[in-house]
């Protein structure tokens, strides 16, 4: 089976998409304004990388900043066991208030207090230690901001906030990449077990240290009353899983006077057209001879519209499908499995019900664990499942999955609302067409045809039967052609026919098979070239 990776092809440095600048934008203000900024993202862009430089591309447009450098690798979960193991066993009894210290002299003669070692080496209790300072942690996060300073750790809020500094700095920091080493202290403390009193170590919550920078800061800075734009800020760029989970509440309620942007609807429609647009074209082929440049350009509209209604903001599964598809219909559920089997991280199944469509400046509560892990989104101002919760994934040497009734009902219906938005304005445009053509082919007085096809005429066109007779719907246009008041020629009673047909379809939110839509990409584009 083919190993599930993220592609590694960028076609779009992703500080060129439009959405993405306009969120790298309003961070830029909040931090030129004296704020500081929390962006949370997902899970899935610090796993691409993508989250890191959207960290870069916020901190680097400043000239006066710090980006602490990320602490040395942390040990896997298999060698904190083990380094928690060891430390016990050097400090097998740390609680020295068991027994008293022994002083007594060196005379050479043996003491008998009847304690019997079996043989074993006597051991001696471990010395009572005192909590770990920030200068005895040379990979705390504040010990690495000093370094940046150049001042010791306990220093560096201080000298951020010192009369006279200049420019104060945007500091940067990475939340993902800080971790709590068992072997320095980072975030640990220490706590006696009761049954066998013996020192064990239990770790502080993920991102305590980030957490209480933010609020050292923060008392920091209302002590020393800098105003807004003097003040040094913060740049955090994190998961949740990254932090204290009421954290982000909590600034976004007025600790430190800091802004909470999320990663949600940030990206568009045009953001994801634009990050596969190069891979559409470069799939193009003009070297037919029979090269139809209109209509192989309304082909592929609805395949690069299709592409983004069915992956959304997902621009790694965009990208994959764009590469893929072949961008026929029948064989779209079937290369979406499959691009959905190659992504690194499956999508959990359990996904909240959603209550409303609106989606809301931020993820509710309820939502966030989903929004995390990117199984639910923002997407043009409404909630949106992303399609991997609900279309299976279909693994390159397997079997495909036969979908049942709602899949193939949900993937239809984003097939079609594409089909919809590329081929509405084209029908629209040639019906204009078809009724101006009309006109030349009236078998009866035009008013007399207004009244008797026009469903709804428009009231304002009453005295005007021509104007009238220009808004007449395809249907309606159909209808007096058949019935003889209106002798259209073949060709184009044959396009309007097949406007017809395609509103219909598209109106009841089906698909056009791919013959039908190739017949209407030509027909569009021969209409294009008989109206010149």
């Amino acid at each position: 089976m083919e190993p599930k990776v993220h592609s590694t092809m960028h076609p779009v440095r992703p500080g060129e998409l439009p959405g993405v600048r306009g969120q790298l934008r309003r961070v830029g203000a909040d931090l030129t304004a004296g704020r500081n900024c929390l962006w949370l993202v997902t899970d899935a862009l610090v796993e691409s990388g993508l989250a890191d430089e959207l960290y870069r591309e916020a901190l680097f447009g400043h000239p006066v900043r710090v980006d602490v450098p990320a602490p040395p690798s942390a040990p896997t979960p298999g060698a904190e066991a083990d380094g928690e193991a060891e430390q016990e066993e050097d400090d097998w009894w740390a609680d020295t208030d068991e027994l008293p210290y022994l002083d007594l002299p060196d005379d050479g003669f043996d003491l008998d207090l009847g304690w019997a070692f079996d043989g074993r080496r006597p051991r001696v209790p471990a010395p009572r230690k005192e909590t770990t300072g920030l200068r005895d942690d040379p990979h705390s996060l504040l010990a690495r901001l000093g370094k940046e300073l150049s001042v010791d750790p306990d220093e560096a809020i201080a000298t951020l906030l010192a009369p006279g500094g200049g420019r104060r700095p945007v500091i940067g920091i990475r939340a993902w990449a800080e971790t709590e080493d068992l072997r320095t202290g980072t975030g640990t403390g220490t706590a006696v077990d009761a049954g066998t009193a013996r020192t064990r170590t239990r770790t502080a919550p993920r991102g305590a240290a980030v957490e209480r920078l933010f609020r050292l800061l923060a008392a920091g800075v209302k002590d020393s009353g800098l105003p807004p734009g003097e003040r040094p800020r913060l740049l955090v760029v994190a998961r949740l899983r990254d932090l204290p989970e009421s954290l982000p509440d909590e600034l976004r309620h007025g600790l430190g006077d800091t802004t909470v942007h999320w990663w949600w609807g940030a990206l568009g429609r045009l953001d994801t057209a634009t990050a596969i647009a190069s891979i559409l074209d470069r799939g193009s082929d003009t070297s037919g001879r029979d090269h139809d440049p209109l209509a192989e350009r309304i082909r592929r509209a609805v395949r690069s519209e299709t592409v983004v209604e069915v992956c959304g903001p997902d621009l790694e599964l965009a990208r994959l499908l764009a590469l893929e598809w072949d961008g026929a219909q029948h064989t779209l559920g079937t290369t979406l499995g499959r691009c959905l089997a190659r992504l690194s991280d499956p999508f959990p199944a359990d996904c909240p019900p959603l209550r409303r469509i609106g989606a809301l400046l931020r993820p509710g509560a309820e939502l966030r664990p989903a929004w995390a892990k990117g199984a639910v989104v923002s997407w043009e101002g409404r909630l949106r499942v992303h399609v991997g919760v609900w279309h299976p994934a279909t693994p390159e040497d397997g079997p495909a999955p036969v979908p049942d009734g709602d899949i193939r009902a949900r993937l239809t219906a984003l097939v079609s609302q594409a089909q919809q938005r590329v081929l509405s304005p084209w029908i629209e445009e040639a019906r204009q067409r078809l009724a101006v053509r009309a006109l030349a082919h009236l078998n009866r007085p035009v008013a007399t045809l207004v009244a008797d096809y026009a469903d709804r005429p428009p009231a304002y066109l009453r005295n005007d039967p021509e104007r009238a007779f220009l808004e007449l719907q395809v249907g309606e246009l159909l209808r007096a052609h058949v019935s003889g008041a209106l002798a259209l020629p073949p060709r184009d009673a044959g396009l309007l026919r097949l406007l017809v047909t395609t509103r219909n379809v598209l109106a009841h939110r089906s698909v056009l098979y791919d013959r039908t839509l190739d017949e209407l990409c030509a027909e569009l584009s021969q209409a294009d070239l008989r109206a010149s």
